[in-house]
């Protein structure tokens, strides 16, 4: 049998295994948003996102490229931090379909950056949303953005508030509790007004920290509260105007992730991967390991990587 033969049988079996998978998805009950979980499990194999379903617990970061957008679950009830850029927002909500998200109890935008709050619009127009969080920024900051301009006209349509959340605030996520820890004060940037968050899970504590550098990581270490976490979502994508070994030794995580892709930035910057590893933190990238996801049980920490 000749290569060319060869060719044609595999290109012919892809493409009757896409359409049954098409067609086994149609004939679940509930539509197709909620039928990829069993797809994959009827041709014996597992979504990636399954090794979650049985821990109280858990943070996904996502790999939604050189932006952020991070899903906390905890029993039930979710949080969204950030939507990725406006190019990734239906994988972001195709992400949560998976999960099997129904209602979101927080939507949180940490900072009005194009790739912070782009695909917000998807997921504000896919989920019922119970609470909107952004920081409240000097009005000279506030973007032009098309993005921007888009999430304003859908939280509009929904008569959906923005609450602006001070440090010292507390909230929970079933039995997690969310801690917002900055901005302490206004900052001279959109970036140094990123909304801190600090999750705690029984003893278990991740600290999320938008794309704050170091002017903000100054005012959080200097307004005196723990900072201690056992993951640190690092500032910035691993920029090297974040993450400073002083605020390292004030959180000291076990595990550090950073969310980030492939751009004319190059990041993350060598001198902060140096600063991880010499601090012995374990470091986990979503351009090398794709989607991450920290499992807690409300006494440890362990991490599952997509790659």
């Amino acid at each position: 049998m000749n290569k060319q033969r060869f060719r044609r049988i595999g290109f012919s079996a892809v493409l009757i295994l896409a359409l049954l998978s098409c067609f086994v998805a149609a004939c679940i009950p509930g539509g197709a948003e909620n039928s990829w979980r069993r797809v994959f499990a009827f041709f014996g194999l597992n979504d990636f996102s399954s090794c979650a379903d049985a821990a109280p617990f858990s943070v996904h970061v996502l790999d939604v490229g050189k932006a952020d957008s991070i899903l906390v679950e905890s029993r039930g009830n979710y949080m969204l931090v950030d939507g990725g850029t406006a190019d990734r927002g239906d994988d972001v909500v195709a992400y949560l379909k998976r999960r099997r998200v129904k209602t979101l109890d927080f939507v949180v935008n940490t900072h009005p950056d194009e790739d912070h709050i782009g695909g917000l619009k998807q997921v504000l127009q896919s989920f019922p949303v119970k609470r909107y969080f952004a920081p409240e920024i000097p009005q000279k900051l506030i973007p032009g953005s098309e993005e921007y301009r888009d999430v304003q006209a859908v939280l509009k349509g929904k008569k959906l508030n923005t609450e602006h959340p001070r440090a010292g605030s507390s909230y929970s996520l079933g039995r997690a509790q969310i801690q917002v820890l900055g901005p302490v004060s206004p900052g001279d940037s959109t970036n140094n007004n990123s909304i801190v968050l600090k999750l705690t899970f029984g003893t278990t504590r991740f600290l999320l920290m938008g794309d704050a550098e170091k002017a903000e990581e100054d005012t959080l270490t200097a307004s005196g509260r723990d900072l201690s976490a056992d993951v640190l979502k690092v500032g910035h994508h691993g920029s090297d105007t974040s993450t400073t070994q002083a605020f390292l030794k004030a959180v000291r995580p076990r595990y550090a992730a950073v969310s980030v892709g492939s751009d004319t930035s190059k990041l993350p910057k060598p001198v902060v991967l140096n600063r991880l590893y010499d601090l012995g933190i374990s470091s986990f990238r979503t351009d090398v390991d794709g989607t991450l996801i920290f499992l807690s049980d409300g006494r440890s920490v362990s991490v599952k990587t997509e790659k």
